[in-house]
């Protein structure tokens, strides 16, 4: 997953994600669904403030692990199943 290799910033996110999708999310886009994952905790958001403007970075909790790997699970199985029942 996107963020499971340490935190990423909104910008790091957006340019991960089209590098390996080809899909462009623009922060219009990406930072309300981050504030969601927030809110839900499945994500979680910390202010950084090098010697530059100050960044939120993003990292998925153990919440959002959790919900992730249910997730792949749960179509990994809808997948299994319609591909045995299209070989009959």
């Amino acid at each position: 997953s996107l963020l499971d290799n340490g935190g990423k910033h909104g910008y790091e996110i957006m340019r991960e994600l089209k590098t390996k999708t080809g899909a462009h999310i623009g922060a219009g886009t990406l930072y309300p669904l981050l504030y969601e994952l927030e809110e839900r905790r499945l994500v979680a958001g910390e202010w950084m403030s090098p010697t530059r403007r100050s960044r939120r970075v993003y990292r998925i909790t153990d919440q959002g692990e959790k919900y992730r790997d249910q997730s792949f699970y749960g179509i990994d199985k809808l997948l299994r199943s319609s591909v045995s029942n299209s070989n009959h």
